[in-house]
């Protein structure tokens, strides 16, 4: 009898040891890790290092996740739930329970189910962007989420929905604003495409371009008399800090992203075109642009584009005059923690860096 109590205690140790841990994320932004304790309909129980916490589940943020089963099959979802055995998703034809043993591998940033391929894929990088430098993509922010940045700030209304404004220019009496609306999507995780419009409407201010001119510079004598005037090349301001008129850019962004045949993330391709419409110029602008994950949170990005009235660091400082409005721009993305994000690329200006939750 002694024996059996012992073997029933050494299994119960061993029971409670293998208590599933999980980390879950609320809606209210907060993360808990802990041993699952018990798992119903509607409650959690997890025994965390600060004691035992009970979560409603209508609290916490769903997890979206792929699943690569061994069949070849690709399903993604929302988990509703998940054990030792099985995976339950909510996908856009139904909840789906999917066995554990069925499952190559999961899009949990390489996650894999013990005795798959031990291979650290990904299917998505920490950031998905919304815009290439400063020219939009065919992505909205997505929905729930907030940004802020060294120019600007923006939130997402809904899953197609977002609004953002460039706060710096507050400064200059410019109240902004920028909708951008996402009107097509297609595809799957292997492969998709979207598309978004907007317009980004000014109050007053400059517009942060420049053209082009030929102007007549006086030249003078040892003595300060005038002796002729030479023409020469600069770079005028299109409007100004003066200016108290309405202005606005119209633009369109799109975006063809599929995953590489490695699985070590994605590949997109970028295109776009704007006008900005002022009452002393129409400026339109085209682009095209490549994006390529390195890592789950480094990718590298080229950009070439037309515009006659964003002059290089070259043209600026020398005063030259265009002769090509082709030109080029490349970078990279970092991914420094869940919410920060630094970048680096050759053309203004330079540095770019945000916070996204």
């Amino acid at each position: 009898m002694k024996t059996l109590l012992v073997m029933l205690l050494f299994a119960g140790v061993l029971f409670c040891q293998e208590k599933t841990e999980r980390t879950i994320q609320l809606k209210n932004g907060d993360k808990i890790t802990g041993a699952v304790l018990s798992d119903n309909d509607t409650l959690i129980v997890l025994k965390t290092s600060f004691g035992e916490v009970t979560i409603q589940k209508s609290d916490i943020k769903l997890q979206s996740i792929t699943l690569f089963l061994k069949d070849g099959s690709i399903l993604s979802g929302e988990i509703l739930s998940r054990d030792d055995q099985h995976f339950s998703l909510h996908t856009s034809y139904g909840i789906v329970v999917i066995d554990k043993e069925n499952i190559d591998r999961t899009s949990e940033t390489g996650v894999t189910i013990p005795g798959s391929v031990q291979k650290e894929d990904f299917l998505y990088s920490r950031e998905r962007l919304t815009d290439v430098f400063f020219d939009p993509t065919g992505y909205t922010l997505e929905k729930g989420s907030v940004y802020f940045s060294g120019l600007s700030w923006g939130v997402a209304l809904s899953e197609n929905i977002d609004i953002s404004s460039s706060y710096w220019r507050y400064f200059l009496t410019d109240l902004n604003i920028r909708p951008k609306f996402r009107i097509y999507k297609s595809g799957d995780v292997a492969s998709e495409n979207a598309l978004s419009v907007g317009f980004h409407l000014h109050s007053a201010g400059p517009t942060g371009k420049q053209r082009s001119v030929i102007v007549n510079r006086p030249q003078y004598d040892p003595y300060g008399m005038m002796t002729k005037q030479e023409k020469v090349h600069e770079w005028q301001d299109v409007g100004s800090v003066n200016d108290y008129f309405i202005w606005t850019e119209i633009f369109a962004g799109f975006t063809h992203s599929f995953l590489k045949q490695n699985g070590q993330g994605r590949t997109s391709y970028h295109a776009g075109a704007s006008v900005i419409l002022h009452r002393n110029e129409t400026m339109p602008r085209v682009w095209i642009a490549l994006e390529s994950d390195i890592t789950d949170r480094f990718k590298i990005i080229g950009q070439a584009y037309y515009d006659r009235y964003q002059p290089s660091y070259r043209e600026m400082v020398q005063d030259m005059e265009t002769k090509n409005p082709f030109n080029f721009d490349f970078g990279f993305v970092y991914a420094v923690s869940e919410s920060f994000r630094l970048g680096i690329h050759y053309q203004p200006y330079i540095i770019l860096f945000y916070f996204k939750f």
